[in-house]
């Protein structure tokens, strides 16, 4: 069952910082949300909302001791990408007006020397309206390795997020903050091992 994620109307809770989607990358991440019409591909086709990875939530790296040796990893994920399209939503455009912004996130995996087949990776997509989260969702992706494969580049499942608009509230007032789900050990390592990517507008 694909999961979806709805939003009520604008009302709150905090926020980050933007950059845009449409025909615009991220460094070191692609970002290429698409607008298009699903009910006729020549007809008007709305906008997609602004789209950020996090910095200090691109990277996840898990081991399976308290040491950080590469002997003890476990996995390790990034996000290396973020693709997907927008479309008009269903219903009476008058009364519920609404964008579906359908998400999936690129994954760099890799298994450490101990881990099974199968590496669970958990990540999440925030909906900001202006200042406020409007509301945030995890998933988990299962990565399922072949035999003698280490490393892989995959991507998550289509995740279609329904936007509301109206004359008030606009499309280009929204922006989807993604990232990986880190535990405060992973984000504190994170922190003080990593460099945190750096955005540039293309």
């Amino acid at each position: 069952m694909i999961p979806r994620m709805t939003i009520a109307s604008p009302g709150g809770l905090r926020r980050f910082r933007p950059a845009h989607l449409s025909g615009l990358a991220i460094l070191p991440f692609a970002m290429s949300l698409a607008a298009c019409s699903m009910d006729n591909p020549d007809g008007f086709a709305p906008a997609c909302p602004t789209v950020e990875v996090l910095g200090a939530a691109a990277d996840q790296i898990a081991f399976t001791g308290p040491s950080h040796d590469i002997g003890h990893l476990a996995s390790r994920a990034s996000v290396t990408r973020v693709t997907g399209q927008c479309h008009k939503g269903e219903g009476d455009q008058k009364k519920t007006a609404s964008v579906v912004a359908e998400v999936s996130l690129g994954l760099n995996v890799t298994r450490g020397p101990g881990t099974g087949r199968t590496v669970e990776v958990p990540y999440f997509i925030a909906v900001v309206y202006g200042d406020e989260i409007k509301n945030k969702k995890q998933f988990v992706e299962k990565v399922q390795f072949p035999a003698n494969v280490t490393q892989m580049l995959t991507h998550t499942r289509i995740v279609p997020i329904t936007l509301p608009v109206s004359r008030h509230v606009t499309i280009d007032g929204y922006r989807l903050e993604v990232g990986l789900q880190l535990t405060k050990e992973q984000l504190e390592y994170n922190q003080t091992h990593l460099i945190a990517p750096t955005f540039h507008h293309m």
